[in-house]
């Protein structure tokens, strides 16, 4: 259930603001990007399977070094990526290790040497970029500012893709604080997206203490330099990472809360973690979408028809600056820019435990993402307003309908794993 707020305009001074602020589609799909973590193995590296991703309205894929780790693998990747209208970051297995070479002893035929390796594909239609490297800690950033900046002198109409660690990494940042880690990383790339991770379901129950937080920040730093961030989703159990809490195999509604949270602090990507369910090593996981084998498990129709229902919404949302959230809850989460008490013409917020997402559109107009506070709960909600509303549209997944307003309250019931965007 999703409705959409938005507000009489700003202030001229207000809608420049947001209008200079709209530089989030960085993949030119107008839309939201939605993509996956761990592609098909070679066995099943088809035209089912791929079919399959795009089936579930995904439209971007991460490349996988360990199962294309050819130049082949990765052409018919591509090909079949091409031909469902997916776009398709290569990942090469020479990568991260041509990262930390370069760190070591930084010598500019190892740099030359992996862009050459990119005009293979370059051209490819499904070609979006190339994913260098996964959560590289601060020691590791100008090795990959390196790398990055000759990606772009020469291919500046794809990206680079790079995914950062989350708060709870404190061994991977390799630095004396995450704010550090993400200002330095900020500071020295320049970025235009900052992409990171965080799985917040606990197997103890409950969710991590700092998820907000982390949210919170990252939406803050972006903003101030109006760059999208695109975050992770965990669809699996995670067990045994080194000095990280074990985390529970999702329901659909949290699976749902997942997005809609994301959504809410504004993010503008999506990636499942994981799509294929990864072997186990060190770390052990559950199932994710597909099994190991191939076989849909319940969670690839759980994510099926949550991509249904937020593609509306995202593409909405796309276009929005993120200034803040609202907690109405007797014992709010922590955030890093603390939490609003009104935004806009809503005065106050009254009910069960609830966030709200506080959004400006490219046009100047007030946007709300309202969702439960956490995956466990339904949430009634009650917004005041501060000024006179007749009419809202309320979108509902692929839905609308227009409703009238009376004695200037709007109060809207909602289910766990559900949010409410609602349009004035």
């Amino acid at each position: 259930i999703i409705f959409l707020l938005a507000f009489p305009t700003l202030s001229s001074t207000a809608q420049t603001k947001a209008l200079s602020a709209n530089k989030y589609d960085v993949m030119n799909m107008n839309n939201l990007p939605v993509g996956i973590w761990v592609t098909p193995p070679d066995q099943y590296r088809n035209d089912m399977q791929y079919q399959r991703i795009a089936k579930a309205e995904i439209n971007f894929v991460n490349g996988f070094g360990f199962h294309e780790n050819t130049s082949d693998e990765i052409t018919t990747a591509l090909d079949l990526c091409a031909k469902y209208g997916l776009k398709y970051f290569v990942n090469r297995n020479d990568a991260h290790k041509a990262i930390l070479t370069y760190a070591d002893n930084p010598d500019k035929t190892i740099i030359e040497n992996f862009m050459a390796g990119v005009r293979d594909y370059f051209e490819h239609p499904a070609y979006a970029g190339e994913l260098l490297i996964d959560e590289p800690g601060k020691p590791l950033f100008s090795s990959v500012r390196a790398f990055t900046k000759q990606y772009k002198k020469l291919y500046p109409d794809k990206m680079w893709h790079v995914n950062l660690f989350p708060t709870y990494a404190t061994g991977g940042i390799k630095t004396t604080s995450y704010e550090d880690y993400i200002s330095s990383w900020l500071n020295a790339i320049d970025p235009s997206y900052l992409s990171y991770d965080s799985y917040p379901l606990l197997k103890t129950g409950g969710i991590i203490q700092d998820y907000f937080y982390n949210l919170d920040f990252i939406r803050a730093k972006t903003l101030e330099r109006e760059i999208p961030f695109w975050t992770f989703i965990q669809t699996l159990s995670i067990a045994q990472t080194p000095g990280v809490p074990d985390k529970r195999d999702p329901s659909e509604k949290e699976i749902r809360w997942q997005v809609w949270i994301n959504l809410a602090f504004g993010a503008k990507g999506i990636q499942y973690f994981c799509y294929w369910s990864p072997g186990s090593g060190a770390e052990v996981f559950s199932n994710a979408l597909i099994t190991r084998e191939g076989k849909k498990t319940d969670k690839y129709d759980y994510v099926k028809r949550l991509n249904s229902d937020l593609r509306k919404t995202g593409k909405i949302l796309l276009e929005c600056d993120a200034i803040g959230v609202i907690q109405t809850t007797v014992d709010p989460y922590p955030l890093y820019e603390g939490n609003r008490k009104s935004f806009g013409p809503v005065k106050k917020l009254a009910g069960d435990d609830n966030i709200v997402g506080c959004c400006i559109d490219k046009n100047g107009h007030y946007i709300i993402l309202i969702s439960p506070l956490t995956p466990d709960k339904d949430a009634t909600v009650k917004l005041i307003l501060e000024r006179d509303i007749d009419y809202v549209t309320i979108i509902k997944g692929k839905k609308e309908k227009r409703i009238k307003i009376k004695n200037q309250e709007l109060v809207q019931t909602l289910s766990a794993g559900d949010a409410v965007l609602v349009k004035f």
